[in-house]
Order: structure tokens, then sequence, then C-alpha cells
């Protein structure tokens, strides 16, 4: 089987789905039953990100100078010459969906979408004059006529809804590798920290992470609880993706309290010092596919915070999380939940996390699943659905 997976980007401006995207194509690139090629489009941050897909094969391709769109003739030309039997294609709203949608028309072959939660009723509300535009042009055709749908969770299986035929439709989550613990500090570490509780926002800094509403809830907590202030301090790993305002009410929140900072972004053995180092994971997110984020902190061994939204219910099932709401107040609440717990209960708590990732977001388990999908979409071929 000649596998083609295609996505905008492979750099870090891609967040959890160009992650996402790496582990499952080496999940998999080891297999002798598929060949894999990845083909993505230039970002400025190639140079320092590629080397963690090590020996898979991956081509960049030129986009053309037309803001987010990502349009890019030369990837066209890439996927018709590519021989391909089928294309697995991660990601919506941009033209690498037409790209796939003209390649299969075109071959009669089939191909796999993972959208990644951009079908979740939130995103749907972002930019919908032009999303609606872009579904009336092609995406509607793209997604009702490909193959079979990879789901990041059961949640998504209405999301896809709309779009359903007669596809294969399969849960596979991410697969998230063991973590390493390491025993350094991270740059951003102050000795003031020493003996806090630490907690950690790792991702992108967007207004659906609910960013600005935890840095509500720290204010508020820690002017009410002085005890929770002089033993807790708050840190934002992440780049800022627009969220005006956010730098300045994290200065804000140090210089009144002096237990909260924006260390910026974080890559390889800085991020595994970052996770190492904190005590509880915070994610309230208003809107996530299958955030790579959480699994990552519970390879780690971090206790998580996090909302209904991130759709990952088997962390408050397992003991593995603590649940918040959205607003300021609820992320208070729970922040003051974790603060209650001793150090045997965040332990309990840690080794459940891991428990849990080795369970169901192996590598073996994911490739398997992976490679049984695609078997299937091979099997019956190219949609002729419209």
């Amino acid at each position: 089987m000649k596998l083609a997976i295609v996505t905008t980007t492979l750099s870090r401006a891609g967040g959890g789905v160009s992650e996402a995207v790496r582990l499952q194509a080496l999940s998999i690139a080891g297999s002798a039953e598929v060949t894999v090629t990845v083909k993505a489009l230039h970002s400025p941050h190639d140079a320092a990100d590629l080397q963690s897909w090590g020996a898979l094969d991956v081509r960049l391709h030129r986009r053309l100078p037309f803001g987010r769109y990502a349009l890019s003739l030369d990837l066209l030309r890439s996927l018709m010459r590519s021989g391909a039997d089928i294309v697995h294609i991660h990601g919506l709203w941009q033209f690498p969906c037409l790209a796939v949608l003209i390649w299969s028309k075109l071959t009669r072959k089939p191909y796999v979408v993972t959208p990644h939660g951009m079908l979740e009723p939130w995103i749907m509300s972002r930019s919908s004059p032009l999303k609606k535009l872009v579904s009336w042009l092609y995406q509607n055709r793209f997604l009702k006529s490909a193959g079979a749908f990879q789901i990041l969770t059961e949640k998504e299986r209405s999301d896809i809804a709309p779009y359903r035929t007669d596809q294969v439709v399969a849960e596979i989550p991410n697969y998230v590798p063991p973590f390493v613990r390491a025993e350094e500090k991270p740059a951003w570490w102050r000795q003031s920290f020493d003996g806090r509780n630490v907690y950690l926002f790792f991702g992108r800094i967007h207004e659906k992470k609910g960013c600005l509403e935890l840095a509500d809830a720290w204010a508020d907590l820690c002017r009410k609880n002085s005890a929770f202030k002089d033993r807790s301090a708050l840190v934002f790993c992440g780049w800022n993706d627009g969220l005006e305002g956010f730098e300045t009410r994290i200065g804000e929140l140090e210089t009144e309290f002096g237990n909260a900072l924006f260390a910026g972004p974080q890559y390889g053995e800085d991020k595994r010092r970052s996770l190492s180092s904190a005590t509880f994971f915070v994610l309230p997110s208003k809107s996530e596919g299958l955030p790579m984020a959480i699994l990552e902190a519970w390879s780690a061994g971090l206790p998580s915070i996090m909302t209904p939204e991130c759709n990952l219910p088997i962390g408050f099932g397992s003991g593995a999380a603590i649940r918040t709401g959205r607003t300021a107040d609820e992320i208070g609440e729970s922040l003051l939940a974790a603060d209650r717990l001793d150090a045997a209960d965040r332990a309990e708590m840690g080794e459940r996390a891991v428990a849990v990732v080795a369970r169901e977001y192996s590598r073996e388990k994911v490739a398997q699943s992976l490679l049984g999908l695609y078997a299937d979409c091979l099997r019956r071929g190219a949609t002729s659905n419209e």
C-alpha cells in the first residue's frame, strides 16, 4: 500500500495537529504493509521542526501568497505524480482539501479525512461567512466524497453526521509516546517556585483555550485566599496566536501577586523540562478535537484540570482529571479543588493518567487501527458520492 499523508504544515504553526500527524506517521512507517510519504506546505519554522520527523519521507511544497488559505499548485502537482493508492488528509478549511478532492476525482482513488475537531460548533461559528463560502464551493463535496473518516473522539461522530453517506468511520485517537522525566528545571523556573504547586498551561495562546478566563480566576482566587497565593504558581507556555491583552494581563498578575509568568514557546528538551516541573496541567478550553497537550501531560504523570469540551471523558472516569467549566468562577473552584489534594492524592491521579495513556493511546494500538482503516477504505474504493 502506498500512502500519502497530507496536511497544511508540519511545523509548530500547526500546533497539536502537526504533532498528531507526526506521531501517527511514525507509528505506521515501520510496517511492511505500507510505504508512507508526508506532504505539506513550507513554513518559516521548518528547519528547526522537521528534525523531529526522523527518517520519514517528507515533501514540502511552495505556497502562493494568499494569506492563510494555503494555496499550492505545487502540492496538487505532487499528489498527481505521487502514485499513491490512498491519501490521508488531516485538517479542513484550506486548499489541501481541494487538492485531495481533485486528485481523487481524477485518479478514482480514495482518501481518509481526519477533521481534528474543525467541524465542532464553536469552530464553525468563527469566520462563519467565509466557512459557508468554502463549504459551498467544495468542502461539503470533499467531505461527502471521502472514503472514510478517522474521528478522534466519540463526540466528533455528531460533527461529521451531516456529511455521512456510506463512508467507513473509525474512532482512532492520537498516539502518545512514553514520557521520560527531566531532572533539570526549565529555563523559566524561579527560585521562588521551589515547593509551590505549579499550574501549567501549555499550548497555543488563543481565545478558545480559556487563557483570559484562567487569568481572571487566578486573580480572584489569589485576592481572596492568601494561602493559595503563597503556595501556588501559574505558568503559561506557548505562543500567542492573536489573543489581545494576554501578555499585559499576565504581567499584571505577576506585579500584583508575584506568582505568574508567560514563558513563551517551549519545544524539545524545554518542553520536557516544563512538563516534568509542573504539578497540575490546566486547559479550560471552549473547543477541542482531541488535545495532544493533555495526553502528553498524562503521559508525564500530570493530573489535569480540564473542561468537558476537551473531549476526554476518560480522564474524569479514571480519576486522572478534575472537571472545570469555562467561566472564571468555575475555573477558580476547580483550582481550589486541586489545591486541597495532598501529595498522595496527586501521585495517585498521576499514576492513573499514565495508565490511561498506556492502555488507550499506545503506538501499537493506533498503528493497527489506522492500517485496518486504510485496508477497509481501499476495499471499497473511491466513492462516487457528490
